[in-house]
């Protein structure tokens, strides 16, 4: 079992937009997590402006209704706060192609600076690099029906 578990930001996506293909799994995937209280879920700082940025401009949520799942969303995971290091370490694996977009790198560098042993995505093929096993919100949410 996985104690540590980092989220992408498209996860947090689907949670809110209900429109989204993986709505349903990553809102199951997500609501499992919290049920179990031996399972952290971390994400990177970044997500939070992303996410607030998405939620505004694409989702035309209200700026106190952004704010408000802001709120949830930082009190409910593990933010990890990047430092240079983290920057250094992100710019080193893009410069070495492992990853080709710095967004995802970063996310990759804080999953592995935290000890996450699974990153839930659904873009796995954004992190077909990564040392961390990597699983999309559906697959994790069929294989949990399974184990019910």
């Amino acid at each position: 079992m996985h104690s540590k578990v980092f989220i992408d930001t498209n996860v947090l996506v689907d949670i809110f937009d209900q429109k989204r293909v993986f709505h349903k799994y990553s809102l199951d995937v997500i609501q499992t997590c919290f049920e179990n209280e031996q399972i952290d879920l971390f994400i990177n700082s970044d997500t939070l402006s992303n996410i607030f940025y998405i939620m505004r401009n694409h989702m035309k949520l209200s700026f106190d209704n952004a704010l408000e799942k802001l709120e949830f969303i930082s009190s409910s995971f593990v933010v990890v706060y990047g430092d240079a290091h983290y920057f250094a370490a992100t710019l080193d694996i893009c410069k070495r192609h492992i990853f080709k977009d710095f967004e995802d790198g970063l996310q990759y560098i804080s999953a592995l600076r935290s000890e996450c042993t699974l990153i839930v995505t659904n873009n796995p093929k954004d992190f077909k690099n990564s040392s961390i096993d990597v699983v999309t919100s559906k697959e994790l949410s069929e294989f949990w029906g399974r184990l019910a």
